[in-house]
């Protein structure tokens, strides 16, 4: 039985990630930052830093995926749904919050071909190693699981021997 989510877990979860992407674009900024001072809105301070209106924006991002990530892995809104469906459906719609957000707040520019490849690209490798993680924190909860659980059946055949 899953444990219910509180208001906590799901602001964890918006940290987490904003986190990491603050940790990610602090990288780019480091790396890409001069060369793309006057080509993304996010790179407007060069490799000095992020701007607070970034921060925000991708504060926002966080909460959306966070949101996205509830509503098609919960039975909030899809009760018999199987996972992969799921999976597409979260995908898809986390390309589109994230396509929006690049047209509403400029992060670069849309009829070039290299920043869309490069979106993709990234989004691609963060979804694949977000995949792997979830794979490997399954299989450990599922070993602890059947060690638990053999644990118990030991128990319990040795009280009943008695």
């Amino acid at each position: 039985m899953e444990e219910r989510k509180t208001v906590f877990d799901y602001i964890g979860q918006v940290f987490m990630i904003f986190g990491f992407t603050v940790l990610i674009l602090l990288a780019f900024s480091l790396i890409f930052g001069e060369g793309a001072k006057g080509y993304s809105t996010i790179f407007s301070f060069g490799s000095e830093g992020i701007g607070t209106d970034t921060l925000l924006q991708f504060l926002l991002a966080s909460v959306i995926t966070v949101t996205l990530r509830m509503l098609f892995f919960t039975d909030i809104l899809f009760k018999n749904m199987r996972l992969a469906p799921r999976t597409v459906g979260m995908v898809f719609s986390e390309l589109f919050a994230i396509i929006v957000l690049v047209m509403i707040f400029g992060w670069f520019p849309m009829k070039e071909g290299l920043p869309w490849f490069m979106f993709f690209l990234s989004f691609g490798v963060c979804f694949a190693v977000s995949i792997l993680v979830t794979v490997c924190r399954e299989r450990m909860e599922n070993r602890r699981m059947e060690e638990a659980l053999e644990k118990a059946k030991r128990k319990m055949s040795g009280s009943s021997e008695k």
